[in-house]
């Protein structure tokens, strides 16, 4: 039984005890001469100990005088293997409880009386541990030059209102994302409890309308700030641009799948509500008088038709395939084996420690149109002459690979694999031999496809060739259904994509890297900060918020790798 209600009584050995009532420790106490106060006694099977008394916890005053003082905390730590010093400052006041019954010596380190007058001299920075992180983020954001980075200040909607200083916002922004604190609303909070952050800011309180106004006036600055970022690691040796890894996720918008319209999904709903139109017409026409309902249903379903048939019109004359409602900029896209209104989030990662070096945000719901651009961007960022870029296979775009080796860089990327209906064929494209000193190509039956004519598709140049011994092989009807023959197309610059596959075969080791550097950063945004989906709404927006969760895993990447005392002097 547990007795911790005031003035509770409990008798043991005829003495009574009450919770509440004030005690003294016994001179065969270590603690003699101590005046305490009863918190609680257990008995029976709420002890703590073993033995047939009852526990009984109490909090005892320090003593007073600094000698005894230090006796007691010396006595404290050699039996108990607690901290040497009895310390009163902001935080707890570590007391000491023991009362002697039967025997029984008890101690405990218990809270500071809430109602007990404190006087705190401590400062904000005393407060602040040495190697916390908040530490590094001041020195870093102070060692950056906003102006050149394109912050601006911003004022608020108050007239006349002082601005608040564009470094101090953007440490309160830093912090957020490095702490799973995205929300202006969260962040206003936070500004008036947390002591990391009263130091940080220099105890500002800005509400969320000015949190939110700074993010939305500098969406381009935090783009910027990824990129110097990236130049301090490289500076630093962190980064080398070597070899890069370059892979894209889906991170879902601010849309609902219900607000994202398709022509397909149009032509259901046009055909449910012509459904619907039908059969409250029928009931209406067998009806005498109409009843009121029927005809307030069929208004309904007429102006819903009305509404789908303007949205695929305009849809058509757009030439678009789908359209977001809340977010125009977002589109629907396979992610982790279902569809979600999503933004394809591209970036490029450097293999030396797997820093991202920068990143872009994209709407297009595959990534074959993004390996050149996001590679070429790398090395022009990092000012490099030459580099190796891996990627997977849904990165394979024939004209992106020539224009990534027409710019001096070393691609490892592997075609994608057959599906399931034609891997098992011996006679698809891959099983035919293509001799360049005669310009021809050997089938798998041994017959030879002979160049007949050229030809183009997309902008892309192609030749043809084209086999005239099909109408009497006998793997015929296994290799094509045209009577005139199996034709192949070779693009002018096929050559090109040998070399890379050959070369990417030779290098497996390396290719085989590419998983282990470039899913470590989406691993860690997604599954440890928690950032799977956006705040904000349209591609610009985005970006910038895109940009800030990269900032936050490059600098949870730097505090792994180095103390903040340490990341400090390198800042400063």
């Amino acid at each position: 039984m547990i007795y911790k209600k005031p003035d509770e009584k409990f008798s043991h050995e005829n003495i009574t005890y009450t919770v509440g009532s004030r005690v003294l420790a016994n001179e065969a106490s270590e603690y003699s001469g101590l005046f305490g106060r009863i918190l609680e006694i257990r008995t029976d099977d709420d002890r703590e100990t073993e033995n047939d008394t009852p526990d009984i916890y109490c909090k005892f005053d320090p003593p007073y005088l600094s000698a005894a003082r230090r006796a007691l905390e010396q006595t404290f730590s050699e039996l108990y293997g607690a901290p040497d010093c009895l310390t009163i400052g902001i935080h707890d006041i570590i007391r000491l409880q023991d009362i002697e019954i039967g025997g029984l010596i008890m101690a405990y380190i218990v809270g500071a009386d809430r109602n007990q007058s404190r006087m705190i001299t401590a400062s904000l920075d005393d407060l602040i541990d040495k190697d916390n992180s908040v530490r590094a983020i001041d020195a870093y954001v102070n060692s950056l030059n906003l102006l050149e980075l394109g912050f601006t200040e911003y004022n608020g909607t108050n007239r006349g209102q002082s601005p608040y200083r564009r470094s101090d916002l953007l440490k309160l922004h830093i912090y957020g994302y490095l702490n799973k604190i995205r929300s202006s609303r969260a962040l206003e909070i936070e500004c008036k409890r947390n002591l990391e952050l009263m130091w940080l800011i220099n105890a500002i309180t800005p509400d969320h309308g000015t949190i939110a106004g700074f993010v939305k006036e500098n969406r381009k600055a935090f783009h910027n700030t990824l990129q110097q970022l990236t130049l301090i690691l490289k500076g630093w040796g962190l980064i080398d641009g070597k070899l890069m890894a370059i892979d894209g996720t889906k991170i879902r918008a601010q849309n609902s799948k219900h607000n994202c319209i398709t022509q397909s999904g149009l032509d259901k709903k046009i055909a449910y509500a012509d459904e619907r139109i039908n059969s409250y017409l029928m009931a209406i026409e067998k009806e005498t008088p109409v009843d009121s309902e029927y005809k307030d249903k069929l208004e309904t379903y007429q102006k819903l038709k009305e509404e789908y048939l303007c949205q695929k019109k305009e849809l058509s004359e757009k030439g678009l395939e789908q359209k977001s409602l809340t977010d125009p900029d977002s589109r629907r896209m396979k992610n982790n084996g279902s569809l979600d209104i999503c933004y394809n989030v591209q970036s490029v990662v450097d293999s030396q420690n797997h820093f991202v070096v920068d990143i872009s945000t994209t709407n297009d719901i595959n990534d074959q149109n993004q390996l050149h651009v996001m590679a070429k961007n790398a090395k022009k960022l990092l000012d490099i002459e030459e580099c190796t870029v891996i990627a997977d296979t849904g990165y394979y775009n024939a004209t992106e690979i020539k224009n990534c080796i027409d710019d001096g860089m070393t691609v490892y990327i592997k075609k994608s694999k057959a599906n399931n209906s034609t891997k098992n064929n011996e006679f698809r494209k891959e099983k035919f031999t293509y001799n360049s000193e005669n310009d021809t190509y050997t089938c798998p039956a041994g017959e030879r496809l002979l160049f007949f004519e050229n030809t183009s598709k997309n902008g892309l140049r192609y030749k043809k060739y084209k086999c005239t011994s099909c109408s009497t092989c006998k793997y015929h009807n296994s290799c094509t259904s045209s009577k005139t023959g199996r034709t192949l197309q070779r693009w002018e610059y096929e050559n090109i994509l040998a070399d890379v596959h050959k070369s990417t075969l030779e290098n497996n080791n390396v290719y085989r890297q590419r998983r282990c550097i470039v899913e470590h950063p989406f691993g860690t945004v997604k599954r440890s900060l928690g950032y799977s989906f956006f705040l904000r709404r349209k591609k610009e927006n985005v970006d910038a918020e895109a940009a800030s969760m990269f900032i936050a895993y490059n600098f949870k990447r730097l505090l792994s790798l180095f103390s903040t005392q340490e990341l400090v002097k390198k800042f400063e």
